[in-house]
């Protein structure tokens, strides 16, 4: 199971002898090496977070910090020594880090890693580091700590106004899955927001000044809660915050609830993917209203078996029954679908039509299934190309999955020249509104289920 399915348990008191400054190096702080010295800033400039340092081939921890990635991570604890004394270190070579990080995740730490930011051959000096990401269970972004096809939402709740108001007072809830740029803001009052929490199921939850507190209904499933910087959720902030993602930010959203949470998530967002500015992949904001698809609880769910079996030797859930779909994209769309079922009976029967044709069209079915099995997750590779972190065998992936839009195009379109009992010779063979809207999409709205 990915490190962000599951709560992290370890006290509080335990994870901060261990994140920000370790006191074995604070007490030495002034006669430091230059090494240790930058090693002690990013340390203090990351607070909640513990820091593996690259050194070399490793990412390195020292201190009491070593001592937890030794314990936790299964490695050696060895010691540096210098003139200002002896200091624990450990650590995970960065070409495997994701087993490690997963192991440092499950065990409750955020973790800051402290790259090298500039080539070790031409530095005059000691090599310059910066903390590049921030890994969080809300937001990684690693493929190998992400299921295929899923979502991984970090969530962010506020109040409006100066929060002293009536305990039923709206509350915006917003969430942004770093990893594919997808982000959902909505409001309600306490409750109606507590049960859209359980529905996007978020993997993190930050909470605003005089917030209510949210508990996931099923304990085993929840999310992690803390408190992030307050001054993110000041309205001005989140104004400003939001300017390079929406023109006019003010106009967008239904009250200073969703506003305040829409820029305090995406605040968050930025700053564990390196504090490097907006995110150009972000471009799917949508506020939408729960009361418009089928509002399905946490006990609903449950009781449904959409996602998870009842109990041992149960049979599939709902979602493994029906999940069919060729490419990661379709999961994910999927998914939505059954946490959010559509409620409006035109959206309903033009939906069971477009599968109705469909299925009475074979060749065009088996054709669009073949080409989307040959894509990968866009939605993915554009946030690690966004981020400047993809190589090589990411472009081709991309190349790849761009490449199969003008197939699903012709498909769509009938324009395969197949002729035959199915086309009737007609070059625009679709009954159906529906998929003529999306033959006329690309493939990222197809994904969506438009």
């Amino acid at each position: 199971m990915p490190a962000a399915d599951r709560i992290r348990g370890m006290p509080t008191a335990d994870r901060e002898t261990v994140t920000g400054l370790p006191p074995g190096i604070a007490a030495a702080r002034e006669e430091l090496t230059p090494m240790l010295s930058q090693y002690a800033d990013l340390c203090a400039a990351h607070e909640d977070a513990l820091v593996l340092f690259q050194v070399g081939d490793f990412y390195e921890a020292f201190c009491e910090a070593a001592a937890a990635v030794a314990r936790v991570c299964e490695v050696t604890l060895t010691e540096r020594s210098d003139s200002t004394g002896d200091y624990p270190m450990a650590g995970i070579p960065i070409d495997n880090a994701a087993p490690y990080l997963e192991s440092l995740l499950d065990a409750g730490y955020r973790v800051a890693l402290g790259d090298q930011v500039e080539d070790a051959e031409q530095a005059s000096g000691l090599v310059d580091r910066a903390v590049t990401e921030v890994i969080t269970p809300g937001t990684v972004v690693e493929d190998e700590l992400l299921e295929a096809g899923t979502t991984n939402y970090v969530a962010a709740v506020a109040v409006g106004g100066d929060g002293d108001g009536a305990a039923d007072r709206t509350v915006g809830l917003a969430a942004v899955d770093v990893s594919t740029g997808e982000c959902l803001v909505t409001s309600g009052d306490r409750d109606a927001v507590a049960e859209e929490l359980d529905r996007v199921a978020p993997a993190e939850l930050i909470a605003g000044p005089n917030a209510p507190d949210f508990e996931p209904a099923d304990a085993g499933r929840g999310w992690t809660t803390h408190a992030y910087d307050q001054g993110v959720f000041d309205r001005r902030a989140a104004a400003e915050r939001l300017e390079p993602y929406l023109p006019a930010p003010d106009r967008r959203f239904d009250g200073d609830a969703e506003l305040r949470a829409a820029g305090a998530v995406l605040a968050y967002a930025e700053y564990t993917q390196g504090d490097d500015g907006p995110l150009s992949y972000v471009t799917r904001i949508r506020r939408y209203d729960p009361r418009d698809r089928l509002r399905l609880d946490a006990a609903a769910q449950r009781s449904l078996e959409l996602f998870e079996n009842r109990g041992l030797g149960a049979s599939d859930t709902l979602f493994d029954a029906l999940d069919e779909t060729s490419c990661a994209l379709g999961r994910r769309c999927l998914e939505r679908w059954l946490r959010r079922p559509l409620v409006d009976a035109d959206a309903i029967r033009s939906r069971h039509d477009a599968v109705g044709e469909l299925a009475d069209r074979t060749l065009a079915r088996e054709g669009l299934a073949d080409a989307l099995g040959t894509a990968y997750d866009l939605e993915r590779l554009v946030g690690r190309i966004s981020r400047g972190r993809a190589d090589a065998r990411d472009l081709r992936s991309l190349h790849a999955t761009l490449a199969v839009v003008p197939e699903l195009k012709a498909t769509l379109a009938g324009a395969d020249g197949s002729g035959g009992p199915e086309t009737d010779g007609d070059a625009d063979l679709l009954r159906t509104d529906h998929l003529r809207d999306l033959r006329d999409l690309s493939l990222i709205h197809i994904s969506d289920g438009a």
